[in-house]
């Protein structure tokens, strides 16, 4: 089996490139490990099973465990309006409880869009967090809480400025006292932009054919939705916090790893694949790519933590799992690219969103360009109206929306010249 693990990996990366460490835990002791990669290119630093990486939205269970921390206190309840424990300038929908925040299911403004100003624009400014929560998250909610399931970022700000509010500590603060310490997680930090965090890999992503460090984004932003840094060895110690059930009542454990709609927990995903039980969660930003997969039955632990937005984790993740249980994996592949005529070159390219979507055509190389034109994405063409990243791993590649009248790209119109 750890053969094929490292044949697996050995394989994907010669057809993917990878930054980062992958490490799998199995009853407590390393049974592979990977680590490629530079965690800085500037001084010419190789990511190692030591280096620190941020985790994006895995940071999620670290917030929602920090709420169950607080409900055993009897500080909070989970099935009550969140307004109670919030400061009146920070009030949201009066209906919306702690449960709808840690279960996705709240209604509350979502604001991560290509056409709204929050990326590239209000993340990179200095954080103010009432003018925040005034700009993107004091709105009126999307649909009635607790109605339906819709993955949203916003409702974990708010668990963590609740987290703040009452315990009196500084959500970085109260991660280190109340979770990172005791576990002896002490490579764990929560990264507001300014701390030094020794070991800390810098994000990267692809521009063209070249590494180029990522847009500047101001992590304060993402508190309590992401910002966490942390390695495999502290992610292997938080994971037998929650296989041994350390550091909460049995009472909040039943409530922190029920389902709820979705199949989603508190910060974590629950499904069974292989006949086996999974919690697992990924993490996806700007130069972010993490994944982790708990299977407590089994004892095994399966960490994915990436500086380079190569590849794609979690097809990696799901093919290593698929490994352990089954002793088989899907070939690594690149979709095939096909040639396209002038005519469809010329329906294609255009500015789809100012300054932000645009699909340009250089001498045969395909761009979608981001980011006030900083960022120039590669794509190839694969089929009748789709494109594929060049270095991304994607399940399904991008497929443009062509009707007699308009052309449309990821829902946006092609602008007519």
């Amino acid at each position: 089996m750890v053969s094929m693990l490292k044949q697996y990996v050995d394989e994907y990366m010669n057809v993917w490139p990878f930054s980062g460490v992958i490490c799998v835990f199995k009853e407590g002791k390393v049974i592979f490990q990977s680590t490629t990669g530079k965690a800085c290119h500037e001084f010419d630093i190789d990511n190692t099973i030591d280096t620190c990486f941020s985790l994006g939205s895995i940071s999620k269970q670290f917030t929602a465990f920090s709420i169950m921390q607080l409900f055993d206190k009897g500080l909070v309840e989970i099935h009550v309006p969140a307004n109670q424990y919030l400061p009146k300038a920070l009030w949201i929908d009066e209906r919306i409880t702690l449960h709808h925040l840690m279960s996705h299911t709240s209604g509350l403004n979502q604001f991560y869009n290509f056409s709204d100003d929050f990326f590239g624009v209000h993340n990179r400014d200095t954080y103010n967090r009432q003018d925040y929560f005034n700009a993107y998250i004091k709105k009126p909610v999307r649909f009635e809480p607790g109605s339906r399931y819709e993955y949203c970022n916003a409702g974990y700000n708010v668990l963590a400025w609740i987290v703040e509010n009452m315990s009196c500590l500084s959500f970085g603060e109260y991660l280190k006292e109340n979770i990172f310490r005791p576990l002896g997680m002490i490579h764990s930090a929560l990264d507001d932009g300014l701390n030094i965090i020794y070991n800390k890999a810098y994000p990267y992503q692809m521009d063209r054919d070249t590494p180029v460090r990522c847009q500047y984004y101001n992590e304060k932003f993402s508190i309590g939705a992401g910002a966490i840094v942390s390695n495999c060895e502290d992610l292997h110690l938080w994971y037998k916090c929650l296989k041994n059930h350390q550091l909460l009542s049995e009472k909040a454990y039943s409530l922190y790893l029920s389902d709820n709609l979705n199949n989603y927990c508190y910060g974590l995903n629950h499904d069974r694949i292989y006949g086996k039980d999974r919690y697992q969660h990924g993490g996806d930003h700007f130069g972010v790519m993490a994944y982790m997969q708990n299977f407590f039955a089994d004892d095994i632990c399966v960490i994915i933590i990436a500086n380079l937005e190569c590849g794609n984790h979690y097809r990696i993740g799901d093919n290593i799992s698929r490994i352990l249980f089954t002793q088989q994996y899907e070939t690594p592949h690149r979709f095939e690219e096909i040639e396209l005529s002038e005519e469809s070159a010329q329906l294609y390219e255009g500015v789809y969103l100012d300054q932000k979507i645009e699909i340009r055509c250089n001498n045969g190389n395909w761009e979608f360009v981001r980011c006030n034109g900083e960022l120039h994405i590669s794509i190839y063409p694969v089929g009748t109206h789709k494109f594929a990243r060049k270095w991304e791993d994607q399940v399904n590649p991008y497929e443009l929306e062509v009707t007699d009248e308009t052309v449309s790209f990821l829902g946006y119109e092609k602008k007519r010249q």
